[in-house]
């Protein structure tokens, strides 16, 4: 990983973080003398008025040693990575990240509203932010094997299962989706979700990717007649559950099937082809 510098060669900004539990975070910024009067968030890809963020850098106290700038948890900031920059936009490096708080953390009413400062591959300070309402948060995974399944709980969030609830496998490219029905009550939902339909190619069935890996993301419709509620798991400090989430894989008729996070910690199932 390198370490950003800025246009005059000397070493980036840095800012040590600390997140609080109602989505806020605190940024105290170190570095060069002249770091301006604000630290700016801009969204990765983002080019209107309210994909960039302007937060006032102010000293908290008499003798304090590093400016600070408080992400208040009432901003709104839509999904996606928000990079870290200075008022002349040089690029801010990551410091002591105290994320503690956010881990197994329970939202109140509301949105719910989820931001993780975490350090790119090119060293730099970004904020990956979600805002979901509802939201459906992933918990245990189970494995049957000896079925060709796996168990999803979870719970919801601004919302409650109804009449009728189903847990929804969406092929990401193509028009398959397989339904099976959800337990629980109240906030609390489970399904068990076999492998088998998700490898199938029916006969006649629009499919670009047969023969080819397919990637199957995992919905929640509360009640019959709801819109579904995309399963993620947000609710905690890992900002990228991609490649620490591994979970185990089954043979399924010639296929690999075992359940994934995306960049995005949203929950699917990868089905790859055997040779």
């Amino acid at each position: 990983m390198s370490t950003p510098t800025t246009a005059a060669g000397h070493p980036a900004p840095r800012a040590d973080c600390l997140a609080a539990s109602d989505g806020g975070i605190t940024f105290d910024v170190s570095g060069p003398a002249d770091l301006g009067t604000v630290l700016v968030l801009k969204r990765r890809g983002g080019k209107g008025p309210a994909d960039e963020l302007r937060l006032p850098l102010t000293r908290p106290g008499e003798g304090a040693a590093a400016p600070r700038a408080v992400l208040p948890a009432t901003a709104d900031l839509a999904e996606g990575r928000w990079d870290a920059c200075t008022e002349t936009g040089e690029a801010v490096q990551p410091g002591i990240r105290d994320l503690r708080v956010l881990v197994d953390r329970a939202p109140g009413s509301g949105p719910v509203v989820v931001r993780v400062p975490y350090p790119t591959a090119d060293g730099r300070l970004a904020v990956r932010c979600w805002r979901r309402a509802p939201h459906a948060e992933a918990g245990e995974l189970a494995f049957a094997p000896e079925q060709g399944a796996m168990t999803v709980t979870g719970l919801l969030y601004g919302a409650e299962l109804g009449e009728g609830p189903v847990a929804l496998a969406r092929q990401r490219s193509g028009e398959r989706v397989h339904e099976v029905p959800v337990t629980g009550e109240g906030r609390e939902f489970g399904f068990t979700l076999p492998y088998g339909p998700l490898v199938e190619h029916p006969e006649g069935a629009k499919d670009a990717g047969a023969g080819k890996e397919r990637l199957w993301e995992l919905w929640l419709r509360p009640a019959a007649g709801a819109a579904p509620v995309r399963i993620s798991r947000l609710l905690d400090d890992v900002w990228d559950k991609k490649s620490i989430f591994v979970y185990p894989k089954q043979r399924v008729a010639g296929h690999t099937v075992a359940p994934c996070y995306t960049g995005d910690n949203d929950l699917c199932v990868r089905v790859t082809p055997q040779g």
